[in-house]
Parts: structure tokens; C-alpha cells; sequence
């Protein structure tokens, strides 16, 4: 009696080909993914949204080569957007530069001693600008400016 032994293959060998092919697949899907993550550019953030809708986006207003940075942004429940502003009175930061880097060339009208108020159009958004000046122990200066801009859509009621 011959007792013949050849190899044998264990099921483990399967399962482990099936196994690895599931790695290779779960690693690809991976890469894929962190491809279009990385490279899907990033949306607006809740404050760049209300900035575009009021037409105050820096993109909107490439030619001023600078921009103001709001300090409070949102869109109230009758669709109106909202931005608030403060702005030295420097060379670099003054309301004078934040009408000149956003062109608005309204003629301003006094809301109150301390306030000043312009109206004007941006495509079909109109925005109104109230400008409250805090004012300095210099005379005729101030210390800086709260700028707040109301913007509506034309087609809203």
C-alpha cells in the first residue's frame, strides 16, 4: 500500500485572495474619495453668502485690490441681509476708503448727529449704508465707525 501525498490547498488561500482584493478595493475607494474632497472646491461660508447676496463680496469688487472684513453677517427672516462694519480712522481703514473700495457714490444724508446715512443700488439689490461715527476727544475726528448695511433684493417685496 502506497500512501500518496500530494499538496493540498487550504480554503484559507481563497479567503485570503478575497480578502486582499476587498483591501484593494476599500484603499482605491479611499483615494478616490480624498480626490474629490481635495479637489471640489470649498462652497461659501454663512457669512461670504451674505456678503454676496448684500453685493459686498470681495469677489464682487475685484477692482478695489482690498476689502473689509464684516463683523456680524446674517440674513434676517424677511430676507434682508445684514453686515455691520467697523472701520478706523486711519489712512488704511476709513470710511472714506470703505465708500471708495465698494463704489458707492450716494450722496449722504444725516440720520442723526452722530450718523450718517447712504442709499444706493447694486445690480438688483438695494443697500442701504448707516454710518454711526464714535466720536474722538480730537476735534472732527472719531475713533472709528460702525458701518451697517441693510440690503434687499428689488424683486422682494
Amino acid at each position: 500500500m502506497s500512501t500518496q501525498t500530494r499538496p493540498t490547498r487550504p480554503r484559507r488561500r481563497r479567503w485570503l485572495w478575497w480578502f486582499l482584493a476587498l483591501c484593494v478595493v476599500w484603499t482605491l475607494g479611499a483615494i478616490a474619495w480624498a480626490a474629490v474632497a481635495l479637489l471640489t472646491p470649498a462652497g461659501d461660508s454663512p457669512e461670504e453668502a451674505v456678503e454676496r447676496k448684500a453685493g459686498m463680496h470681495h469677489e464682487q469688487h475685484q477692482t478695489a485690490g482690498r476689502y473689509y472684513i464684516p463683523t456680524y453677517a446674517i440674513v434676517e427672516n424677511d430676507g434682508v441681509a445684514v453686515l455691520r462694519y467697523e472701520v478706523g480712522n486711519s489712512q488704511d481703514s476709513s470710511v472714506k476708503d470703505f465708500l471708495r473700495t465698494y463704489d458707492i457714490t450716494a450722496k449722504p444724508k444725516r440720520s442723526s448727529p452722530s450718523g450718517v446715512t447712504y442709499s444706493d443700488r447694486f445690480g438688483d439689490v438695494r443697500r442701504t449704508f448707516t454710518v454711526t461715527y464714535n466720536p474722538s476727544p480730537a476735534p472732527g475726528g472719531y475713533d472709528y465707525a460702525r458701518i451697517t448695511v441693510r440690503a434687499r433684493g428689488t424683486d422682494a417685496s
